[in-house]
């Protein structure tokens, strides 16, 4: 048999049946074999787990029945109406029931077959139709409360989290609310930024289902963004003794001590993710950081090369920001390790590939290997002769090993780039090889225009020196 056809027959069994009845009988009549789902939302979006629910989707279903003692009615012609046309086509397959229940939705007839055609359409994830009959429905009956609900859960379905918020504490004024209700009033909130008043709403949804983790997810985040970090550490504390494989939970707790500035606690959570074999590239990463920021060196580089056997060689160039965190730390032969690892993880793109070789070449500048840095540099200016940082640091090796007329060609070529960030640099270390030269006026040259484009102290202090060492050289 049809599974919609086996539905609605179950369905339309429990018209005169209260909600909270019909749920109960629904949820133990309806066949293994029927729809689970109620317009769906992708697996990946944060309402998923809530709204897919096997449970929700039953109530949903069961929006197609009537409750005479709390809805509008029908007269006797609409009650034959609906039961000889709009029954049969019901049990057969919803969809064809439309075109009929369109020419009856009209002004002085019933808000029930305004309602039935917009959860019609809402099955069917036409949500513009759907909000479009619920709102005639509700014109006409103020107090309809599953149209109210209906309307509530289409507005969210369809992401319109503001305007689902009436409705949603409509309906919970007129008697309707459960814990899914305050839940999506709860995501509402927080979605406009309304924190406390979604904290107000998920505790009530906790309430009704307090075993419910996106609720109590919700209470974290709410939690957080109040900078109620204890608050949120307590509630995350209980959800990891319960369900300590949720690998969301032991990174959310992280990241909140990093946000309370205390890395070696958020460290030690990261530490227990790994340890359990939860912890993914993203996540050693960060494990690396937060080494790194308690020069934990020789611990940092290892998250490091794990995270990269975890990634895989899908995203090598990833590694590349833990490598710049390294070379800036001056963990020169850490960061030797973590080169060679890259180098070996995967292809890096071009401009990947140009980033590592500069980083290569500081740390080999830095640990006394000139010779080396200067071949890496020289293959990133063949490659893109305005990157003005390669000029420039090729223009300090020329410079320290005395190929002086080397070196003022790098940063002539600098300096001739306007707007660059390395532009005032580039001016200050040619203007010092003149210095050296004892070509004094020339040099305060490229000293002033340096100063127009970039004002420092320091380079102030050394302009004033090279004028007085000018004015003695005349005397």
């Amino acid at each position: 048999m049809n599974p919609n056809r086996t539905l609605s027959l179950i369905l339309f069994a429990l018209l005169a049946l209260s909600a909270d009845a019909a749920s109960k009988r629904e949820k133990a009549a309806v066949p293994a074999t029927a729809p689970m789902t109620f317009a769906p939302f992708p697996q990946e979006h944060e309402l998923a787990s809530i709204w897919n629910d096997p449970d929700f989707a039953r109530r949903l279903y069961g929006s197609y029945g009537f409750l005479s003692e709390a809805e509008p009615r029908l007269n006797a012609e609409e009650h034959q109406f609906y039961t000889n046309k709009i029954v049969p086509l019901l049990r057969e397959d919803p969809k064809k029931a439309i075109p009929l229940l369109e020419s009856r939705a009209k002004p002085g007839t019933s808000a029930q077959f305004d309602y039935l055609l917009g959860t019609i359409y809402f099955q069917n994830e036409d949500l513009t139709n759907a909000v479009k009959h619920f709102e005639a429905a509700l014109v006409k009956f103020p107090d309809y409360r599953r149209a109210q609900k209906n309307l509530a859960f289409a507005l969210v379905r369809d992401g319109k989290y503001a305007d689902a918020i009436k409705p949603l504490t409509r309906t919970i004024a007129l008697g309707a609310a459960d814990g899914k209700v305050f839940g999506l009033l709860g995501f509402s909130y927080m979605n406009q930024g309304r924190y406390v008043s979604a904290e107000g709403a998920y505790r009530q949804a906790l309430v009704f289902e307090p075993d419910n983790v996106d609720f109590k997810l919700g209470l974290v985040k709410c939690s957080v963004a109040t900078a109620n970090y204890d608050h949120a550490l307590a509630l995350l504390e209980e959800l990891i003794r319960q369900y300590p494989e949720r690998d969301n939970l032991w990174t959310l707790q992280a990241n909140i001590y990093i946000q309370k500035e205390q890395p070696a606690k958020a460290a030690l959570v990261l530490e227990m993710l790994r340890r359990l074999g939860k912890a993914n590239a993203q996540t050693l990463f960060l494990l690396g950081d937060l080494y790194m920021a308690q020069e934990a060196r020789d611990l940092a580089l290892a998250a490091y090369l794990e995270a990269l056997d975890k990634d895989g060689g899908q995203n090598v160039g990833k590694a590349l920001r833990p490598a710049q965190i390294l070379v800036s730390r001056g963990a020169w032969d850490e960061a030797g390790k973590l080169f060679v690892k890259i180098r070996s993880a995967g292809a890096l793109n071009a401009e990947d590939e140009l980033k590592l070789l500069k980083l290569e070449s500081k740390a080999a500048m830095a640990s006394g290997q000139g010779e080396k840095a200067v071949e890496s540099l020289e293959q990133i200016i063949n490659k893109n002769p305005l990157d003005a940082e390669a000029l420039l640091l090729a223009g300090d090796f020329y410079a320290k090993n005395g190929q002086r007329e080397r070196a003022e060609f790098r940063y002539q070529s600098v300096a001739g780039m306007d707007g660059s960030s390395f532009q005032a640099d580039a001016l200050v270390k040619h203007a010092q090889l003149l210095v050296q030269s004892q070509k004094y006026t020339q040099a305060l040259e490229l000293l002033r225009k340096a100063q127009k484009i970039k004002p420092r102290d320091n380079v102030q202090r050394y302009l004033e020196k090279i004028e007085q060492l000018a004015r003695t050289s005349h005397l």
